[in-house]
């Protein structure tokens, strides 16, 4: 992962040396704009310009969709507790037991949020995971935490008994409410629109697998190329 990145970082550079150099290039015409009006938001058209060869950019129902034309395969699986195997044999694995996609970057947009939107919605986000972060004490389950079956992205909590069980479910039950009170803030910001990572497909991280592993890298490498160019 830490070789993913540092490669991730300097493509970004590479990018954003070109963008500086060539920026008059980056803009699209008039007859792309006409065509795609999206366009005439100057850093969705950089986006658009600098995007890894064999990607595409389209608009549908309120999304933009960042996707790769070539096929790949997705194994769900926890990655730090992969098996040891050999390149040829972990390709093979993964083709045989994961899902033939394609890996794209779904992202939402509406009209530009102001600071004082902004600014609301973080103070009631702020304050709900405050109530999340405090239900663990609350129902008394950090004992029960299975550390082998947890990874960073999702806690796994194992019963002992009966009371456990009780005691999980209404955890669950609970957070389920709190989280239906939050309110997605927006990934990035471009000259006039808020926008909104849905979903990334065809990344190597903790939960999944990916072959040919080129595609997670441009996934990570467009995903860097926003974050620089774009304002929260």
């Amino acid at each position: 992962m830490k070789t993913i990145k540092l490669f991730c970082t300097v493509i970004t550079t590479i990018f954003l040396f070109f963008i500086l150099l060539k920026s008059t290039s980056a803009q699209s015409s008039e007859e792309e704009i006409t065509k795609e009006p999206y366009r005439s938001d100057a850093i969705i058209s950089m986006i658009i310009n600098y995007l890894p060869a064999g990607w595409t950019f389209t608009e549908s129902n309120g999304f933009y969709i960042i996707q790769k034309t070539d096929s790949i395969w997705v194994l769900a699986e926890n990655t730090l507790n992969a098996p040891a195997e050999k390149k040829e044999e972990k390709i093979k694995r993964i083709k045989a037991n994961g899902i033939k996609t394609v890996a794209k970057i779904l992202v939402r947009y509406e009209k530009k949020w102001d600071f004082i939107k902004i600014q609301e919605v973080s103070f009631n986000n702020m304050s709900v995971n405050n109530e999340i972060t405090a239900l663990e004490s609350k129902y008394n389950i950090a004992k029960l935490k299975d550390t082998k079956l947890s990874s960073k992205s999702k806690i796994v909590y194992t019963p002992l008994n009966e009371d456990d069980v009780k005691r999980i479910n209404d955890y669950y039950a609970e957070k389920k409410q709190l989280e239906d009170k939050l309110i997605k803030s927006p990934d990035f910001s471009s000259q006039q629109y808020s926008l909104f990572v849905i979903s990334k497909t065809g990344i190597i991280d903790e939960d999944h697998s990916v072959f040919p592993d080129k595609a997670s890298v441009e996934c990570y490498t467009i995903m860097a190329l926003m974050r620089e160019v774009c304002g929260k």
